[in-house]
């Protein structure tokens, strides 16, 4: 067997071991409310679901992704609703790779997401660098960017930290490495405007997410994992916070996305 065929199995493997536990840590949080599983397990399926895309030569049934992230957008959905803070994410800007930081804040170079009413008073430094769910100074909780194993294979695939690019760039980059790379869309395009972005996609992998809009809150917050890693890599490349402001089902599956600047 020649090692492309090895580290291709091990992959699949790696990627079946994922979902199997990350969909398990789902289950075990919905049923016995444990938050740090619900994390784990959110962290666990997308990572195995990305592993399973970007398999050398491979292909994945879209359906399998589909579904994996449906249960992800779940557990936050019950975490919005059994905490009641309010009806918007701010993805915040997570911190170049290469800036030194001291080891308590390293937590602060992962792409998070802040849900609250608002975003008057933004939560600490500290907070977001201790990795707390809940903040104890504002009214709201942290999330990790459902986006950010997409974001992360998309850095990868470039071989670049987004956070040295600038937004002009970032809209030209971004959409080739979705649709040629990653083939998570079959045409996808991004533009920026006066105080945000415009980003439309054809033949988007999670279009069924935006037909079952109104049953997922977390869908109208953060859009589907697509979209949410083009707000983490905006959020990322402009040092700015991000917020997903309108979403547009159009036609042949395609979404138009705009995003606006905090």
């Amino acid at each position: 067997m020649s090692s492309t065929s090895r580290k291709s199995n091990v992959a699949l493997q790696l990627a079946g071991v994922f979902l199997v536990l990350g969909i398990l840590l789902l289950a075990l949080s919905m049923f016995l409310e444990m938050q740090v599983a619900a994390f784990i397990g959110l962290g666990l399926t997308f990572w195995g679901a990305v592993l399973a895309l970007t398999r050398r030569n491979k292909f994945v049934e879209s359906e399998l992704l589909d579904s994996t992230a449906r249960s992800a957008y779940s557990t936050i959905d019950r975490m919005i609703t059994d905490l009641n803070y309010g009806a918007q994410g701010f993805y915040i800007p997570a911190y170049p790779g290469d800036v030194a930081l001291p080891n308590y804040l390293t937590n602060l170079r992962e792409p998070a997401v802040y849900i609250s009413s608002s975003f008057d008073v933004p939560p600490s430094i500290d907070e977001l660098a201790s990795g707390k769910f809940i903040s104890s100074q504002t009214r709201g909780f942290f999330i990790s960017s459902p986006g950010s194993g997409i974001l992360s294979q998309v850095e990868k695939q470039l071989n670049l930290d987004l956070s040295k690019v600038t937004t002009a760039e970032l809209c030209e980059i971004l959409p080739k490495s979705l649709t040629e790379y990653l083939n998570l869309a079959r045409k996808a395009d991004m533009s920026l405007e006066s105080n945000g972005a415009n980003f439309k996609a054809v033949g988007i992998i999670y279009d069924s997410f935006y037909v079952a809009r109104s049953k997922f809150k977390s869908v109208n917050m953060l859009g589907c994992p697509v979209v949410s890693a083009v707000a983490s890599a905006l959020a990322k490349s402009s040092g700015k916070t991000v917020v997903v402001k309108e979403q547009e089902l159009l036609p042949e599956n395609s979404v138009n996305v705009t995003f606006s600047f905090v």
